[in-house]
């Protein structure tokens, strides 16, 4: 080798790896990215502003969506129990409603038909009394009546009824529900100063002033009398029907269809409804006439009967 060669840089051989202190090279250390809490998520950074697809911002923690389904639950079934509970006290309603109409409908059967009946029927006997004064000497008493005018009295003593004021005809509303009774018109029968025929009449057994309740207890020989301008018409009763079609117009016939009587004479009858409280039938009863006392002599002596409901 000549001097003024230029020396020669030598490779070195590397038989070994140098130590990590000799060692010249960085090296990049593993990163592992854990995402941090959703609240803690950066802006910028090299981190995205919405949080990791792995953790979606609106799932719920398995307990808030327990907590959450358990509030829904018990919310649907609150609801459920105010939409119950609205319905029952709307039935409720409806019910105590029904309940005081129906009410108030039995006070006005059972007592203010009775009411207003006595008042009307005291109101007509008061005018048939006035009317009831003897007729003068040679005088012919009043013997045709227009419809609903009254013209008698009658007293049934066994059953406490006394002076119920009889007027023609039997329509509901202008007489029978005044609480007197009707003389029957249609068919046409007989008046009781008529010579011959069948005076029929009908009241109320119940309600309207009951002109005829405990008519089902008469017996047979009790009496009927009926006070009018011509005399006092005294009847004994002879037979009870208790029970018969409302359409069995035989019943008022002037020789009354399956009654006590077989030839023309001068006849009651009385007719009223049964049962009790309904009108699905009538219950008759038929007399015949036993005397007339003049209207300005004593009053007939079967006006004191025994009274069996006193």
């Amino acid at each position: 080798m000549n001097g003024d060669e230029a020396p020669t840089e030598y490779i070195p051989r590397i038989t070994d790896a140098p130590s990590p202190a000799e060692a010249q090279t960085e090296y990049i250390p593993k990163i592992v990215l854990t995402p941090p809490p959703p609240s803690e998520f950066p802006v910028g950074n090299g981190y995205p502003a919405s949080q990791p697809e792995s953790v979606p911002e609106s799932a719920p923690e398995p307990g808030a969506r327990s907590a959450r389904g358990s509030a829904r639950g018990s919310a649907r079934v609150a609801r459920q129990a105010q939409r119950k509970l609205v319905l029952l006290s709307s039935i409720g309603e409806v019910l105590i409603t029904l309940g005081a109409v129906m009410a108030l409908y039995v006070v006005y059967t059972l007592w203010w038909t009775n009411v207003e009946a006595h008042k009307a029927a005291n109101a007509e006997a008061n005018q048939i009394q006035q009317q009831l004064a003897p007729a003068a000497p040679g005088g012919t008493p009043k013997s045709a009546f227009a419809p609903s005018e009254g013209f008698a009295l009658m007293t049934i003593p066994a059953i406490g009824k006394d002076d119920i004021p009889v007027m023609q005809g039997v329509d509901k509303d202008k007489v029978l529900d005044k609480g007197a009774v009707g003389h029957y018109t249609t068919p046409a029968t007989a008046m009781p100063w008529d010579p011959t025929g069948n005076f029929a009449v009908a009241a109320h057994r119940r309600t309207y002033g009951e002109p005829f309740r405990y008519i089902n207890q008469l017996r047979t020989g009790d009496h009927v009398v009926v006070e009018t301008t011509h005399g006092w018409f005294v009847y004994a009763l002879d037979k009870e029907l208790p029970q018969t079609d409302p359409t069995n117009v035989g019943t008022i016939a002037p020789i009354p269809k399956g009654g006590p009587f077989t030839e023309p004479g001068r006849y009651i009858t009385l007719t009223t409804c049964t049962p009790e409280w309904a009108s699905t039938y009538r219950l008759i009863w038929w007399g015949h006439l036993v005397r007339v006392d003049p209207l300005n002599g004593p009053p007939p002596a079967e006006l004191k009967d025994a009274n069996r409901h006193a």
